[in-house]
């Protein structure tokens, strides 16, 4: 076996370690760690606080007020709570105070006492009769409750969209290969496919935290009144059904 001469060696060794050169930390755009968590803050995105969709936007706390508003009525009406001769005004008093809104010059009060003050303009004080057994504590609880639910239904649909856009990519990347890095330094090579599934993954372990996280959320407060629930004979179940939810907070 022939040996080259020793420059010639190490000129061989200079060039193989130019094509083999492995990427480096140093080898990042960024010096500083100012200039690295500037530019991670760029990729990371910015948090708002814009509704997630045009839906949970239009559901404000008005409209689900009004909603709570619709499901009492009928509950007091179904349990004998509201007399029979009263009904029609009450429930033409709620109509009015959603409708009212859509109007030039509408009202839309967020305040439980400022929407009741317009469903008794039109219906009369006995229109108040909506109010029976309920507190502003356990209706804003429940608004709460509805308008975050939309908002985690909203996510769920995001991080499925993303996930699926994952795998569409990964799918026509099977045999696509890149290098894997292990502290900075490329380790081994593995297929793009398998790099983003590792992503999509992650976003279907996120998925499942939200399932898990809805199931807990979307229990109905309403009845539970102001602190210990109401002395009224009122039909919580009703009430949650009428509402969306999928059972009743038992404890107050």
């Amino acid at each position: 076996m022939k040996h080259l001469p020793a420059p010639l060696a190490l000129a061989a060794l200079a060039l193989c370690a130019t094509a083999l050169h492995a990427a480096d930390t140093r080898d990042t755009a960024c010096r500083t760690t100012a200039e690295c968590q500037a530019e991670a803050d760029k990729l990371r995105g910015t948090v708002t606080r814009d509704a997630t969709s045009a839906l949970s936007k239009a559901q404000d706390q008005f409209y689900w007020l009004g909603r709570i508003n619709m499901a009492s009525t009928v509950m007091l009406v179904e349990e004998g709570i509201i007399p029979k001769p009263l009904v029609r005004p009450v429930a033409e008093g709620v109509a009015h105070s959603i409708r009212q809104a859509d109007q030039p010059g509408g009202k839309r009060p967020t305040d439980v006492l400022q929407i009741e003050r317009i469903i008794s303009d039109k219906a009369g004080p006995e229109a108040t009769l909506v109010h029976t057994g309920r507190s502003r504590q356990d209706m804003l609880a429940a608004v709460r409750v509805m308008r975050l639910r939309t908002e985690v239904l909203d996510t769920a649909d995001a991080l499925l969209r993303a996930r699926q856009a994952l795998l569409d990519i990964a799918a026509q990347h099977v045999e696509t290969f890149v290098p894997a890095y292990t502290n900075g330094v490329q380790a081994q090579p593995v297929s793009y496919a398998h790099y983003l599934l590792a992503f999509a993954d992650s976003l279907a372990r996120d998925s499942q935290r939200l399932r898990e996280c809805y199931a807990r959320l979307n229990l109905s407060p309403m009845g539970t009144a102001v602190l210990a629930n109401s002395s009224w004979p009122l039909n919580r179940q009703r009430l949650s059904d009428l509402l969306g939810f999928d059972g009743l907070v038992v404890n107050s």
